[in-house]
């Protein structure tokens, strides 16, 4: 069990310098070619839990704390002008690493070990932020929609449907004027790049909806607004304001480089 823990502790330490790898381009790539390096690991946890219902649960229980409290106590350390940002890469590299590579495989054991993981990690307040057990296809599907993946999250707190107004218009603003440019085209990468990394980071927050709602009063109706009107520069500009607002207060460091 020795071995693993620090195997364990190890993996998590890489995970967080890995961020750098959160990007469109190359984090299907990394997550595949890392989960093949630990391939291994992955698949001796559940032989470290085999037995009677108790002793299984209580190894389980055993391995699921082991990141949560390495991580507590390098972040006890962390001094106070970098906790904020640090916090941030460490529950983004348990979001898009740690957690889905424990469940790619569904194997069951190593299921329940990422829940309890994540459980852990939240009761014992490692960072201060929220962590949700999340899988892989999920996150990799959310570098593929672009412009409105911020305008989706945001539409969907308000309890609006995937073709409500806003969203209709903002996709149809994307396509008949952004995407005509080269510009344009250039603004939609950039946020196919950052937007599922803003997502994900409000969501670690305690009342997401307060910021969503700021999003939504502050950038989101007056761009459907300008779109509306064909004031395509100002809903440009005004769009390009909110992500670079939100890349400075929820970024991971990497995109802050």
């Amino acid at each position: 069990m020795e071995e693993t823990r620090k195997k364990l502790e190890d993996f998590f330490d890489e995970m967080v310098k890995s961020m750098k790898y959160f990007k469109k381009k190359s984090y299907e790539q990394y997550f595949k070619d890392t989960y093949e390096k630990y391939r291994d690991l992955f698949m001796s946890l559940p032989a470290l839990c085999e037995g009677e219902e108790e002793t299984a649960s209580a190894a389980i229980e055993e391995l699921a704390s082991v990141i949560p409290m390495y991580a507590r106590r390098k972040f006890l350390d962390v001094p106070k002008q970098k906790k904020e940002p640090v916090g941030i890469d460490y529950n983004m590299a348990m979001a898009v690493y740690v957690v889905p590579m424990l469940v790619y495989q569904h194997e069951p054991v190593n299921e329940q070990i990422a829940q309890q993981m994540v459980e852990i990690w939240n009761e014992s307040q490692v960072t201060g932020l929220r962590l949700q057990k999340s899988d892989y296809e999920k996150i990799a599907g959310g570098f593929r929609k672009g412009l409105c993946y911020i305008t989706t999250a945001v539409c969907e707190c308000q309890g609006k449907s995937d073709d409500c107004r806003e969203l209709t218009i903002l996709r149809r603003y994307r396509d008949d004027y952004l995407m005509q440019s080269k510009e344009g085209r250039a603004m939609v990468e950039e946020y196919y790049e950052i937007a599922p990394a803003l997502v994900l980071s409000i969501g670690m927050h305690k009342e997401p909806w307060k910021i969503y709602q700021e999003i939504y009063e502050d950038y989101l109706c007056p761009c459907v607004e300008y779109a509306k009107n064909e004031e395509n520069v100002k809903c440009r500009e005004l769009y390009g304001d909110m992500v670079g607002s939100l890349r400075q207060r929820f970024a991971p460091s990497h995109y802050l480089n």
